[in-house]
C-alpha cells in the first residue's frame, strides 16, 4: 500500500485502513513522519492566523473605540501592540519548535487519558505504540492546511485550519472506533475526554 492510496483511505474514512496499518510493516515510522509535517504545517498555520488576525485588529481600532471606555480602550490597544512585538521578534525557529513541542505533549497527554478510559472503562487492551500509530495517521488532513500559508485572509486562514482540525478529529474517531470496536457513543466520550483532559491538564 503506497503512501497515496493510504492518504486517500484515511480522507476517505475507511472502515479497515487503521487495522491494516498496525500490521503493515514500517507504518509506525510512516506516522511520524506524518504528525511531525502536520505539526509544523499548524504551528505555522496558526501563527500566520494570529499575525493576520493582529494586524486586522490594529487597522481596525477605531471601530472598536466606542466599544470600550478611555481606559479599557488604551488597554486593549497596548495589548494588540505586545502581542504584536512579541510575535514579530521572537525567533521564527525557536517558537515552531517550542510550540510543536507542546503539541507533542498535549498529544501524549491526551493519548494517556484515552489508554486509561479504554483499559479500565471499556475492558480493552490498548497497546501504546497502536494508539500512537492511529492518532498520528489520524493527523493526516490537517496535511491540506498548506493553502492557509498563502492566502492573505485572516478569515480563511482559521477557516481551513478549524475544517482540517476537525477532520482530523473525526479520523481519529473513526480509527478507535474500528480498531476497538467501539460504538459511537463511546467514541465521542473518548473524544471528549480527550479535549477537555488535555485543555485542562496542558493549562497547568
Amino acid at each position: 500500500m503506497n503512501d497515496k492510496n493510504i492518504i486517500l483511505r484515511i480522507l476517505r474514512l475507511d472502515k479497515e485502513i487503521y487495522n491494516e496499518l498496525l500490521v503493515q510493516k514500517g507504518s509506525f515510522q510512516k506516522s511520524i513522519a506524518i504528525f511531525v509535517s502536520t505539526t509544523i504545517l499548524i504551528t505555522m498555520s496558526g501563527f500566520r492566523f494570529i499575525s493576520g488576525l493582529l494586524d486586522y485588529l490594529q487597522e481596525n481600532l477605531i471601530l472598536f473605540q466606542q466599544e470600550f471606555s478611555p481606559e479599557e480602550f488604551n488597554m486593549f490597544k497596548s495589548l494588540i501592540e505586545e502581542l504584536q512585538t512579541f510575535i514579530n521578534s521572537s525567533s521564527t525557529i525557536s517558537s515552531l519548535f517550542s510550540s510543536s513541542f507542546s503539541s507533542f505533549v498535549s498529544t501524549v497527554i491526551g493519548l494517556v487519558i484515552i489508554y486509561l478510559l479504554l483499559k479500565f472503562l471499556f475492558r480493552k487492551d490498548p497497546m501504546p505504540k497502536d494508539l500512537l500509530t492511529i492518532n498520528f495517521f489520524a493527523s493526516t488532513p490537517c496535511l491540506f492546511v498548506a493553502p492557509a500559508l498563502f492566502v492573505s485572509s485572516f478569515f480563511l486562514q482559521g477557516l481551513l485550519v478549524l475544517i482540517v482540525s476537525i477532520y482530523s478529529i473525526i479520523s481519529f474517531g473513526s480509527g478507535l472506533k474500528q480498531v476497538y470496536l467501539l460504538r459511537n457513543i463511546e467514541v465521542v466520550l473518548l473524544i471528549v475526554s480527550l479535549t477537555f483532559g488535555t485543555s485542562i491538564l496542558g493549562g497547568v
